[in-house]
């Protein structure tokens, strides 16, 4: 869809208006030290902002920078985290802390490229990186994007919105001259879309309906790992006891966390790991 350049400009006086309306206070954006917006798009992946502030705020305060967070034992990084969920984007984290303070002296990247080679930044989790850090008028897309686009060129669907035709809307309508406060009025339109009228995003072909927690694999992922926060050592038929859970069932749960640099084998018991 090419848009004409009225269309761009009504629609970008649009989301502008509504995000200087809309605007919501979050400690990142009330201070953009690329630190914490590193910080804030992991722990955001797939988890609600009212969860992750107060999360953040515990993390900057035990680690106010982020050779801080590189130098600290992973454990400690869990034990904090814990509550989160999706345990992965710890150890991200982590290892992502590590490379910025031995490979960029401590300063986030500022190149796409450089960027992605970091664990657990993805496309779009760069995107927003390079707008939110450092101000730069890259395209990304997420759900409250997706939402405001939908709602504004596709309002009366009923068929699956292909990525790439609404990453062309993206980048055809990006507003250059304050490309953070942009994006900003993008997201906080897409969760008023979403609060007052409708969740438009479950028609993008990338909607997906998150799995039940509850009794679910990634529940017992995450029992384990308090368990071994909790006591150090624990073998697996310890563990299996404990969980109520056939030894079958835990060796494989052990196993994905072992896979996933969670947890290790230290003698015949499992620790969190080094």
């Amino acid at each position: 869809m090419k848009l004409s350049q009225d269309i761009i400009t009504d629609f970008q006086h649009t989301v502008l208006q509504k995000g200087q309306e809309l605007f919501r206070h979050m400690p990142w954006r009330d201070d953009t030290n690329p630190y914490y917006i590193l910080l804030s798009e992991l722990m955001l992946q797939q988890t609600q902002v009212f969860r992750v502030v107060p999360k953040f705020q515990e993390f900057i305060t035990a680690f106010p920078t982020i050779s801080d967070l590189a130098q600290a034992s992973f454990e400690e990084i869990l034990s904090l985290w814990s509550g989160l969920g999706y345990n992965r984007r710890a150890r991200f984290l982590h290892n992502s802390a590590r490379l910025v303070d031995s490979e960029y002296n401590g300063i986030i990247p500022k190149t796409y490229e450089q960027l992605i080679t970091l664990p657990g930044i993805g496309p779009n989790t760069a995107g927003a990186i390079l707008v939110y850090a450092h101000n730069q008028a890259v395209p990304f897309i997420e759900t409250n994007i997706r939402t405001v686009f939908i709602y504004t060129f596709f309002p009366d669907t009923q068929d699956k919105i292909k990525e790439h035709s609404l990453s062309e809307l993206v980048e055809q309508t990006l507003y250059t001259d304050n490309p953070r406060v942009w994006y900003w009025s993008l997201m906080d339109y897409g969760v008023y879309i979403k609060k007052t009228i409708k969740n438009y995003n479950a028609f993008s072909d990338k909607h997906t309906i998150q799995s039940k927690f509850e009794g679910s694999f990634r529940q017992k992922r995450a029992q384990i790992v308090r368990m071994l926060l909790q006591e150090s050592g624990l073998k697996e038929d310890a563990i299996a006891k404990k969980m109520n859970q056939s030894g079958r069932l835990c060796s494989e749960i052990i196993a994905s966390l072992v896979k996933d640099g969670l947890v290790q084998k230290e003698g015949e018991g499992y620790r969190i790991t080094n």
